[in-house]
């Protein structure tokens, strides 16, 4: 992987990782646009957070979302 990348979910004060990706393989706007659909659908009380992160020992995060803000640079 030339960018990996991991989008990951807090539902309860963690980070857990949902999937690995190569930020130069996918189309992250859709991949974001997916993954907010699912949330919103999955937990209306807005309670759930997602970001992507550097698939590295790091895991710093690049951008967030949320149900108030959606997605926003981290």
């Amino acid at each position: 992987m030339a960018r990996p990348c991991k989008l990951q979910i807090n539902t309860s004060g963690a980070w857990r990782d949902v999937l690995r990706f190569d930020l130069d393989e996918v189309d992250a706007e859709a991949l974001q646009a997916a993954a907010a659909n699912l949330v919103v659908i999955a937990d209306p009380g807005g309670r759930t957070g997602l970001r992507i992160s550097a698939g590295d020992t790091y895991q710093t995060a690049l951008i967030r979302w949320d149900a108030r803000k959606g997605w926003v640079d981290a």
